[in-house]
């Protein structure tokens, strides 16, 4: 179980990601879709703190590192990487640090949402893009974190560079 109570099952088929409820298959790893070594997964182990994933196969081990993290008792030690965020990143950006379930808000410096989300466990992801599915611009953008009682609030920030 990761930070986010969703459940890794490992098997002689490759390794699944399955939501906390049972219900709905988040990833499934194969020797042929990933990096994962052998189909013939033994053990799964998580670290909580950074998400990553281990895979125990019939032919050695490798990693992944996964959305979610364990949850902090306070939002301590929060740490947004890529920051800032380089022209042309293509990947996600991670908001790190956080309570449990926090409810993570990006907004621009007038206050205007960009984007919302809940964090896995400790840990929210966020592609780099609004709502409408567009890049945002170069500039600096506020990270609102609480969790559902606003008694672990936080702000920081995030910046991003064009060319």
């Amino acid at each position: 179980m990761d930070g986010a109570n969703r459940k890794w099952v490992g098997t002689k088929n490759g390794a699944w990601l399955i939501s906390p409820e049972g219900d709905k298959i988040i990833y499934r790893f194969t020797d042929d879709n990933s990096l994962l070594l052998s189909n013939d997964v033994k053990k799964i182990a998580i670290d909580g703190k950074t998400g990553e994933v281990f895979f125990s196969t019939a032919k050695g081990i490798c990693s992944f590192r996964s959305t979610a993290t364990q949850g902090d008792a306070e939002n301590t030690h929060v740490l947004v990487f890529p920051n800032p965020v380089p022209p042309d990143y293509n990947g996600t950006i991670a908001i790190k640090g956080l309570v449990d379930d926090a409810i993570v808000k990006i907004t621009e410096l007038d206050g205007r949402l960009v984007y919302q989300t809940r964090s896995l466990g400790g840990q929210a992801i966020w592609n780099g893009k609004n709502y409408k599915g567009g890049k945002v611009s170069t500039g600096v953008y506020l990270v609102l974190v609480s969790d559902d009682t606003r008694t672990q609030k936080l702000v920081t920030k995030i910046v991003f560079i064009s060319k």
